[in-house]
């Protein structure tokens, strides 16, 4: 964003000398029907006679649009279809589209040729002709190349960054499945050809493939993220994607979460012929303990122990995914655990710990059947599974959100240590059944009181 202000305070340092800019050029939308992308015009004006509309390349769905102001309101509703992040993007490309025009403009002047319809559409247009012959497998290619290597960032939070390791390989991971697909077509398809034909073959390939929901709606979700940056670059104008019918599907999943019974009984696990397990076991409760995420939660050392005073020590970080500092308190299981290795956790990974925790789980007789369904192939499945085989790094977070709650930990108190950000993401995240919170609300004051009488 930094780098768009700067963009907007020098067309404005242009703007205002006459002396060398006779023109002007400002934006609009001619359509009032909302939930409909519609094409901004482009206006170049000048006081010699000039006065030419055209339509540029950028769409923009006019409830979020301003003709007034020539630029995207300032409040928009965040929504799948028109985010944040668009908004940023399509901002920073008519800032770009307005400077190209009032630079070719005057070197036209000063070369005293003519100003046209015809040459204004022909330089909006350049950066697409420059670029027309690159295909989307070959787009794809070069997009994952640009993530990897740093070139090409994302905005988060009003803030630039680099894509994380994570969504670089779900978009390698997306990039094999849609080279699968297309060999199943018998096609090599380009832009043009993501339509919702091709969105609804896609979603019967990965069904017979036995894909869940959830892993379908993260291939179509890459795909349309690939489609909008290549159209904000200007390499197509396919606007299919737009579609609501052209959908991200997510589903709920069924999660399960560690009671404190069954934490203490992994914490009492006598390990120590086992270092692997008892290494994997002691990373996962720190995360228990601290409902942080694996990222966070497996880097913890000496650095982040602070001291408030009195004795008191808490883990203060800064999340990895969000940027925002927390400061967690200590209690004495956690303490005894990091006190094991200095306050220094063993380095640990991800794919392992999610092997070995689920072994952990079964020594601690942690293996209760669990009724758990899923769709597949668009069918629901019911499977009979151990708990301790549904064990995973994540359950460790909420794990220790939902232990705190029951605990009757306060749930503003609690995210602030979480780092979620609303109530409402808080309360779907916890793993609490209805009779759970009756028996938590029993010994509220409300329903303990005497009748007055």
């Amino acid at each position: 964003m930094g780098q768009l202000w700067a963009k907007l305070k020098i067309f404005d340092t242009f703007r205002n000398r006459k002396d060398t800019i006779m023109a002007t050029v400002n934006f609009s939308v001619r359509s009032s029907v909302k939930g409909r992308l519609c094409p901004i015009y482009l206006r170049l004006k000048d006081g010699k006679g000039v006065d030419i509309r055209v339509t540029t390349r950028y769409k923009v769905y006019p409830e979020y649009w301003s003709n007034e102001t020539q630029s995207v309101k300032q409040r928009i509703v965040h929504m799948d279809i028109f985010t944040l992040d668009d908004k940023a993007n399509l901002t920073e490309n008519l800032v770009d589209l307005r400077s190209l025009v009032l630079k070719e403009y005057n070197q036209r002047v000063a070369q005293t040729k003519s100003i046209t319809r015809e040459w204004l559409h022909s330089t909006i247009n350049r950066e697409d002709n420059s670029r027309e012959s690159i295909t989307l497998n070959d787009y794809i290619e070069e997009f994952i190349r640009k993530i990897e290597s740093g070139e090409q960032l994302y905005n988060h939070n009003n803030r630039t960054e680099r894509y994380k390791s994570g969504t670089i390989r779900n978009y390698k991971g997306f990039k094999e499945q849609f080279n699968l697909f297309q060999q199943d077509l018998k096609k090599q398809l380009d832009f043009d050809d993501i339509t919702i034909d091709v969105y609804d073959r896609m979603i019967v390939y990965f069904n017979n493939k036995k894909y869940s929901p959830n892993t379908i709606g993260r291939h179509v979700k890459n795909l349309k993220a690939i489609m909008r940056t290549a159209r904000d670059q200007g390499l197509h104008s396919n606007m299919e994607i737009e579609r609501k019918r052209f959908k991200s599907i997510k589903v709920p999943v069924q999660e399960i979460y560690l009671t404190e019974d069954e934490l203490q009984k992994m914490f009492d696990l006598d390990l120590s012929d086992r270092r692997e397990l008892e290494i994997a076991r002691d990373v996962f409760l720190v995360g228990c303990y601290t409902a942080q995420r694996y990222s966070d939660y497996s880097r913890i050392n000496s650095s982040h122990i602070r001291d408030l005073g009195d004795g008191v020590k808490v883990i203060d970080l800064i999340q990895k995914k969000t940027g925002e500092q927390v400061l967690i308190p200590m209690r004495a299981e956690l303490i005894q655990i990091l006190e094991k290795y200095g306050y220094n956790l063993p380095r640990t990974f991800e794919q392992k710990v999610n092997s070995r925790i689920k072994d952990v789980g079964a020594l601690a007789g942690i293996t209760a059947i669990i009724n758990k369904e899923e769709v597949r192939g668009g069918l629901k499945v019911l499977r009979k599974v151990p708990k301790n085989e549904l064990i995973k790094t994540h359950t460790a977070r909420r794990s220790g959100c939902t232990n705190m709650y029951l605990g009757h930990v306060n749930h503003i108190d609690i995210m602030k240590i979480s780092g979620h950000k609303t109530e409402r993401e808080f309360l779907a995240y916890i793993k609490v059944s209805k009779e759970q919170t009756a028996q938590r609300l029993n010994t509220h004051p409300y329903f303990t009181k005497l009748m007055v009488g």
